[in-house]
């Protein structure tokens, strides 16, 4: 078992190459990142050649001395934006990633048969892309209840692989932080997927506290065990089921933003100067490595 890390994008917001971010986690004690598929960074993978951009991304990778195990697809949503999923498919079978993170589509006024006919078509493009590119597919818990997904439980992602037919290629990825947000009791969920879950993302949150008083608690990824996940219980539901996949550290750094405002759209007072942002990032992986050890998961 091994835990990785994803790359903060507070990380980001300090005008660092990609080869100096890798290097950051790097002093911060990872070997293994998370690759994101992101829109931030997507004229960077969709527009490249593929062969130049897996010549680039290994070169980068390799030496900052780190590897891409899962990867991650964030910041697409709509059936539109299909395309661009697919292609994040066969960019992480070329730089080594033999799983992703893929997220599941919808629109602000689809019907649950409209969301899942959309999803199953979309997922079937996807699986052939995978088995070509050597690549397993994980969905995931929808973020949260207050979005018109309708994957929020075990038994909805089951019901996809079901109607797929090929459990050998898709499975689960079990983003703790989401089922926090959505307020789902961790244990039955673990319990319920099993041998479905092949990777875990670590991330804690205030899924639990009233929006009126944590209003960006969506977006709020800390260590765990530092916000209201009950991590004994999925920890213990890790165990009884026998996990034996990989974990990824998925943290943000709280964050300070202006007095009485909303939190989307508002720009942040500042933030910390990198050496202690690096200090937190190593703080929080010896939390989750010390948790881990604990109940003997790495």
């Amino acid at each position: 078992m091994k835990l990785s890390q994803a790359v903060s994008p507070i990380l980001r917001e300090y005008g660092l190459s990609e080869k100096e971010v890798y290097a950051a986690l790097g002093q911060c004690g990872s070997d293994t990142v998370d690759y994101d598929f992101g829109a931030f960074n997507a004229k960077d993978w969709l527009s490249w050649d593929a062969a130049e951009w897996e010549r680039e991304k290994r070169e980068t990778l390799e030496s900052a001395g780190v590897r891409a195990t899962v990867a991650h697809v964030t910041g697409f949503s709509h059936p539109d934006e299909a395309t661009y999923v697919e292609k994040a498919v066969s960019c992480a079978g070329a730089i080594g990633s033999d799983r992703l993170v893929v997220p599941l589509l919808y629109t602000e006024n689809n019907t649950r048969r409209e969301y899942e006919e959309f999803n199953l078509a979309y997922l079937k493009r996807l699986l052939k892309a995978a088995r070509e590119a050597g690549v397993t597919l994980l969905i995931e818990h929808a973020g949260s209840w207050l979005k018109p997904h309708y994957s929020h439980h075990a038994i909805e992602l089951m019901h996809l692989i079901e109607k797929l037919g090929e459990a050998e290629n898709l499975k689960v990825n079990l983003n703790v932080g989401h089922m926090g947000v959505a307020e789902i009791k961790p244990y039955t969920e673990i319990k319920m997927l099993g041998e479905l879950i092949r990777n875990v993302d670590l991330s804690d949150n205030f899924g639990g506290m009233p929006l009126a008083v944590h209003p960006e608690r969506e977006e709020l990824g800390l260590a765990p065990m530092m916000g209201y996940i009950d991590y004994d219980r999925v920890m213990q539901g890790l165990c009884d089921i026998n996990y034996r996949g990989d974990f990824n550290l998925r943290i943000d750094m709280p964050r300070v933003f202006p007095k009485n405002s909303p939190y989307c759209g508002e720009t942040p007072l500042g933030i910390m100067p990198l050496e202690i942002t690096k200090r937190l990032q190593i703080w929080s992986r010896r939390v989750a490595e010390h948790m881990l050890r604990t109940y003997g998961l790495l």
